[in-house]
């Protein structure tokens, strides 16, 4: 399995299709899912709600992807194959990354939970914590670890 990990290649492919995933979400979802929800009385909930109508996901979909671009471009310039503590950390990273979606996944369920007004609105902030965790390890992976 370290064996799959250790090329570049592998990385970029894998961040590539799941950057496509959540752009095509988030630059496909339509703010008017949220009309006829509930009004939430959370003023956290009611900013994002805000953000979400004023088209903000479709921004942050942007930037994921331009970061994903940068990740891809610094994946492709440097080749060669991770030595085994490269792959080491990297799979450390990836962990961090699934442990980190699954505690959004369980965040998504005990909000739904305590308030079931706006799931989508709160669907889409877990997606949102997801899809940018991934994307900046990878890209503080490559920054740190690699530049050395």
């Amino acid at each position: 399995m370290n064996r799959f990990f250790r090329h570049p290649a592998t990385n970029a492919v894998g961040l590539a299709l799941f950057s496509a995933f959540y752009g095509v979400i988030f630059l496909g979802f339509s703010p008017r899912l949220l009309v006829g929800t509930g009004e939430s009385q959370n003023p956290f909930w009611q900013a994002w709600d805000g953000f979400l109508l004023a088209r903000g996901h479709q921004y942050l979909a942007i930037v994921l992807l331009i970061l994903t671009a940068l990740a891809i471009v610094i994946l492709l310039r440097h080749r060669s194959v991770y030595d085994e503590y490269h792959t080491a950390i990297l799979l450390r990273c990836l962990a961090t990354a699934i442990v980190l979606a699954l505690a959004a996944i369980g965040g998504f369920f005990a909000l739904i939970l305590l308030d079931p007004v706006g799931i989508v609105s709160k669907l889409m902030l877990m997606v949102s914590i997801n899809g940018a965790s991934v994307v900046l390890e990878d890209l503080v992976y490559l920054l740190v670890c690699r530049g050395r």
